[in-house]
């Protein structure tokens, strides 16, 4: 019983890290789709330094733009890519 228990646990949190690692790669398209929200203002981290990055004031419509929920930003990953 323990080891059909403990299976289940290890499935289940295999089921959730591939859920939140789909979630990521799902907004991570959804910003390269409008790349118009970079401008938006928002926090980016580059690992060691938070800075605020964009220009304009983000629409008041309750929802995430610019990065992802884990804070991976189109501009920032295109800058790390070019080593600026």
């Amino acid at each position: 019983m323990n080891s059909t228990k403990q299976r289940l646990q290890v499935c289940l949190a295999r089921l959730r890290e591939f859920h939140e690692v789909h979630t990521e790669l799902v907004e991570r398209q959804d910003l390269l789709n409008r790349p118009w929200e970079e401008d938006f203002l928002h926090w980016v981290s580059d690992g060691e330094h938070s800075y605020l990055h964009g220009h304009l004031a983000p629409p008041a419509d309750n929802r995430r733009h610019s990065v992802t929920r884990n804070g991976w930003c189109p501009a920032l990953a295109r800058s790390s890519r070019l080593g600026r």
